[in-house]
């Protein structure tokens, strides 16, 4: 009999135990993470887990070049009939819970994807020995980095980065010799920006000098990466994750103003998901009326349970690529069910204005809904309400349920993260005080 208690048990079950080079038996386990993908510059990955003993191990599997791309260092792995595998253990310390699990992974992802772009932008640029433009200042690069990527990118990104762009022109000049951007000059530049606006634009603009300034040394331009040395700037703790947000009573007011635009449904949609379903600006534009279970009921009770899915379709994911299911709220479904459709898009483009179709690669999403906010801005702060971004609609999502006395676990999770650190870095000032503090008596009276 096998001695082994993992091997007996998978053995009962019908599970095949999976040996990677000389490892132990890696056991599935019902609470594996969801299959993730991974695109690489040699085709897709499947990214999934496997428990072992008493840890979770992370399991990529795919063609044997991206294997191999995703891992430089690699020296063996499995090689299968139709592509390869390799599994490894995913962080130093064991991983034994699964959202762990998943936001380490997320990490690993924003690593390889970074990779990834810093790869496709140098098969778009210039080689160092072809034909091309010279670039040897500060403003040619950005004029020639910029011009690459606007393409790739969001509207509202080309247009930060513009203006991040435009900061470092300032404080540095467009004539600066890149061999001249030593680590020094980079760091007194980011602390004038940082006294002239504030440290968090100024953290901001370095991370795109730093894009920038990558690219350069990927390609040769520069001779070294030392401007990866440069250290943000500290964010005096008042000012540390400020999001300006509506309470319930401004979110009834921006709902009025929506109602009354003229381009229907879509500017009470917008307000509506953002502000009720806490959803992210680009999963608004996504998200279609097929996703919706309007219809959905308790099983026990009989009673209405309508649920929003947040899933990945027509090439298109979630920010986290993972699915989840938000509730409707009864004041949102009124809503829904007055412009309730059969299926297609919530967000449609105004008769007059063509819409921007998602192209190949990049975050370009298939509608910019802009314009409209900017009327429905313009109509709140008439009727005395505050303006905020349209990310702001999901910080008075979780700001709401969180005064009104929702689990933060509950809340993290219809926010779609993996764990309740964001929730409490963000809305931890909602839920510091607590009137538990005076169960304790004593004999002291204010």
């Amino acid at each position: 009999m096998d001695a082994n208690p993992a091997n007996h048990r998978a053995a009962e079950s019908g599970a095949v135990p999976i040996t990677n080079d000389n490892r132990s038996p890696i056991m599935a386990r019902h609470t594996s993470m969801p299959a993730r993908t991974q695109k690489t510059p040699h085709g897709d990955v499947s990214l999934t887990s496997r428990w072992q003993r008493d840890r979770y191990y992370l399991m990529a599997y795919g063609p044997e070049a991206a294997i191999r791309w995703m891992f430089p260092r690699l020296e063996s792995l499995e090689c299968r009939p139709n592509g390869a595998r390799h599994t490894f253990e995913p962080a130093p310390t064991p991983i034994t819970i699964e959202r762990e699990l998943r936001r380490i992974c997320a990490a690993w992802q924003a690593k390889w994807d970074e990779r990834l772009l810093d790869h496709q932008e140098v098969d778009l640029g210039p080689s160092p020995d072809a034909t091309g433009p010279v670039i040897q200042t500060l403003g040619q690069l950005f004029d020639h980095l910029f011009a690459i990527r606007k393409p790739k990118v969001a509207i509202i990104t080309a247009d930060r980065d513009r203006y991040r762009l435009g900061l470092w022109r300032r404080e540095l000049g467009d004539s600066r010799p890149l061999a001249d951007l030593r680590p020094d000059i980079i760091a007194a530049a980011l602390d004038r920006i940082g006294k002239r606006t504030s440290p968090s634009t100024a953290n901001t603009s370095l991370g795109v000098l730093k894009t920038y300034l990558t690219w350069a040394a990927n390609m040769g331009f520069i001779k070294d990466s030392s401007h990866r040395t440069v250290s943000r700037l500290k964010e005096p703790a008042n000012l540390r994750h400020q999001r300006a947000w509506w309470t319930a009573d401004q979110v009834e007011l921006a709902l009025r103003c929506a109602a009354a635009d003229a381009h229907q449904p879509t500017a009470t949609l917008l307000v509506a998901c953002g502000c009720l379903l806490g959803l992210r600006v680009e999963e608004i534009i996504m998200l279609r009326w097929q996703d919706l279970s309007l219809d959905a009921k308790d099983p026990k009770t009989g009673e209405p349970r309508p649920v929003c899915h947040v899933t990945p379709h027509d090439g298109w994911q979630p920010k986290d690529r993972e699915s989840r299911d938000i509730p409707i709220s009864a004041q949102l479904l009124a809503i829904l069910q007055q412009h309730r459709q059969a299926e297609g898009y919530l967000l449609t483009n105004e008769p007059h204005r063509k819409g921007r179709p998602r192209g190949g690669q990049g975050w370009i999403y298939r509608y910019n809904p802009k314009k409209v906010w900017m009327r429905i801005m313009k109509e709140v702060v008439k009727a005395g309400g505050k303006a905020i971004t349209m990310y702001g609609m999901r910080h008075s999502f979780a700001s709401n349920l969180l005064i009104a006395g929702v689990s933060d676990v509950k809340v993290g999770r219809w926010l779609g993260h993996s764990d309740t650190r964001m929730v409490h870095r963000h809305y931890g000032h909602l839920l510091s005080y607590d009137g538990d503090i005076n169960a304790v008596r004593s004999g002291f009276q204010p």
